[in-house]
């Protein structure tokens, strides 16, 4: 009897709006007192020496599947929304850009790989991206690679990735996907071959490729397509990075003739030579972009300041790539700038970090890795940092550093 009061729904419901209003309330107050840097500073303060100690008590598997819980409750309801986006999300008209027809209001985007099964669409501009990388995604469902998967290694600010491009299957993606009213926040695809024994057989994975990019361009969902070609954490390997056979996949997906633009995600461990050779096949099936790059096989003990246990298998992020990707990004724009644009990824954590490739010729820069060390307002801190150093440069938009180390 004495729980009825608890028990009664509308009593719940009528409270819980009470209470969201509230918090609306003050935490908008906050914010407004606040201005963009003293904010970034307070939640980064409260991530790095409180909850980051927390979470990484914990595996960080379960805490990104937590994280993943708590961004699609915040992007449920229009409240936590718009609180959201008061704590996180900062803009400036100097950070936007036209790419290939497509409106971005920031450079910084979610890197494919974090938002798997297309869960985060709802919060993610909220939380201050200018784009997502949706999975990758594969033609059949696929639960992941043995565990343990992820594995932190935190002196080196980076991890060891082993999910094997774990998803739920195209089909389940598109109708999360044909659900998301937000046309303005720009979607890119991310699409692999499904992680199986079938598809490891190179013609059978090009007819992979195939079908999953036919079902995304059917449900004519996202802004551009993401060719995933690099994953070093599946049933055979890296079979498509070599220009024999890249441009046997390259040939059956034109036949799709796609109108969206298309990039393609690139391995890292390359030397030039061979890296360029992808970019020539990939310049002659008019790819538009290429993402430089994806995780680095090498565990270079200079590089890599943890011991890693006997038996963690995958592929390695952000810090130890920092240099691979800076190279190649930078070789890439002299000598192809005019025909493919560019997205940096591997080794942001600041401003500055992003400053660098987009000056050495990225025109966006994806991440993950780093909000996982920084904290949720590192893309505030990044947008608004970004922001003050073009201004100090004496540019007026963004689009005039791209590439200004290389001219």
């Amino acid at each position: 009897m004495g729980n009825e009061w608890y028990c009664n729904k509308n009593w719940r419901d009528s409270n819980s709006k009470i209470v969201e209003i509230f918090l609306g309330i003050s935490t908008s107050a906050l914010c407004y007192i606040y201005p963009m840097e003293i904010k970034n500073k307070i939640i980064g303060f409260f991530y790095r020496n409180i909850l980051k100690k927390i979470f990484f008590l914990f595996d960080p598997e379960r805490i990104h599947d937590l994280l993943t819980s708590s961004g699609i409750f915040l992007g449920k309801f229009t409240i936590t929304r718009y609180l959201t986006s008061k704590l996180f999300e900062y803009r400036d008209p100097v950070l936007t850009q036209n790419i290939l027809g497509i409106k971005f209001n920031n450079p910084i985007g979610l890197s494919a790989g974090f938002d798997k099964d297309a869960s985060l669409m709802n919060i993610l501009p909220k939380v201050g991206f200018g784009y997502e990388e949706v999975g990758s995604i594969t033609l059949e469902p696929y639960e992941g690679n043995p565990k343990p998967r992820l594995f932190r290694l935190k002196n080196s600010k980076a991890l060891v990735v082993y999910y094997g491009l774990k998803n739920t299957g195209v089909t389940r993606i598109i109708s999360k996907l044909r659900a998301f009213k937000n046309k303005e926040f720009p979607l890119g695809i991310s699409i692999a071959k499904t992680n199986c024994d079938r598809t490891a057989e190179t013609h059978a994975g090009v007819q992979d490729y195939y079908d999953c990019l036919e079902k995304v361009m059917e449900s004519d969902q996202g802004n551009f397509y993401e060719i995933n070609i690099s994953c070093p954490n599946t049933f055979g390997g890296e079979p498509f990075t070599t220009p024999e056979r890249l441009e046997l996949l390259l040939s059956k997906l034109r036949k799709l003739h796609p109108i969206k633009p298309m990039f393609i995600k690139m391995p890292i461990n390359l030397e030039w030579k061979d890296f360029e050779d992808l970019l020539k096949v990939a310049v002659k099936y008019k790819v538009k972009g290429v993402v430089i790059g994806n995780l680095t096989k090498v565990r270079d003990p200079k590089l890599i300041h943890d011991e890693i246990p006997e038996g963690i298998k995958g592929g390695i992020s952000v810090k130890p790539t920092w240099d691979l990707s800076n190279e190649l990004i930078s070789k890439t724009y002299v000598h192809y700038g005019d025909k493919l644009k560019i997205v940096g990824v591997g080794g942001v954590f600041s401003a500055e970090d992003a400053y660098e490739k987009i000056k050495r010729g990225s025109s966006l820069v994806s991440l993950i890795t780093g909000m996982i060390f920084n904290g949720p307002q590192l893309i505030g801190e990044i947008n608004y940092g970004l922001s003050q150093l073009l201004k100090k440069d004496g540019y007026t938009n963004i689009s005039e550093a791209i590439g200004v180390y290389n001219k």
